[in-house]
């Protein structure tokens, strides 16, 4: 199978939707993580829900949905920050930024899928796999994140950051991202097998 196909899924659905779904989905889970009091520091929450709209948009639609996890973090991000400290700041920064979101989740599940050599096939996925993609997601987004705070000056918070807060504030990203995946990701897995074990009108 090629690289750049999505996960089978028993989903078919134009190309257009699989970009169009995770956009959307992550839109409405950065509107639902603005109101939760989690956040950390500027562009970091303890617990970070969107990421797990992310590890599923890959793991289900692959590129595509990495596509779609650029264009709404692109529109997430330039939002959140034009709110926060103008139209001034530069665009390129923020998308830099939505590519440090999409680009790691997608590489991270490729790298996976290769290291445990399994099929794009959601059924072969394990616990085992699916928490090593999250953690590695974590990571690599949390590093890649906070490079960009620290050198685009997108945010004063990050202006002169003292190598201690710095680390802390890795942290708290690349935390937030895998317990937001995690959470998410269970969520979904037990509301799918409740709605598995309802009884069909064929019953």
């Amino acid at each position: 199978m090629p690289p750049n196909t999505p996960i089978c899924t028993p989903l078919t659905l134009p190309v257009w939707l699989e970009i169009l779904l995770p956009l959307g989905l992550w839109c409405l889970a950065w509107s639902l993580q603005s109101q939760l009091p989690l956040l950390y520091a500027t562009g970091a929450s303890i617990i970070f829900f969107p990421a797990g709209i992310r590890t599923l948009a890959v793991l289900v639609f692959g590129w595509r949905g990495a596509l779609g996890v650029f264009a709404g973090s692109s529109i997430t991000y330039l939002w959140f920050f034009e709110t926060l400290y103008g139209a001034e700041r530069p665009l390129t920064a923020v998308l830099y930024i939505a590519l440090a979101s999409a680009l790691p989740a997608y590489l991270c599940m490729r790298l996976t899928l290769w290291w445990a050599d399994i099929p794009n096939c959601l059924s072969r996925l394990t616990l085992k796999h699916i928490t090593l993609i999250v953690v590695t997601q974590g990571l690599t987004s949390a590093t890649a994140l906070l490079s960009i705070y620290l050198y685009s000056g997108l945010s004063p918070t990050y202006a002169d950051l003292p190598p201690d807060e710095a680390l802390r504030t890795w942290a708290a990203i690349a935390i937030g991202d895998i317990l937001g995946s995690m959470l998410l990701l269970y969520g979904v897995a037990i509301g799918a097998q409740k709605w598995a074990a309802q009884p069909t009108l064929s019953d």
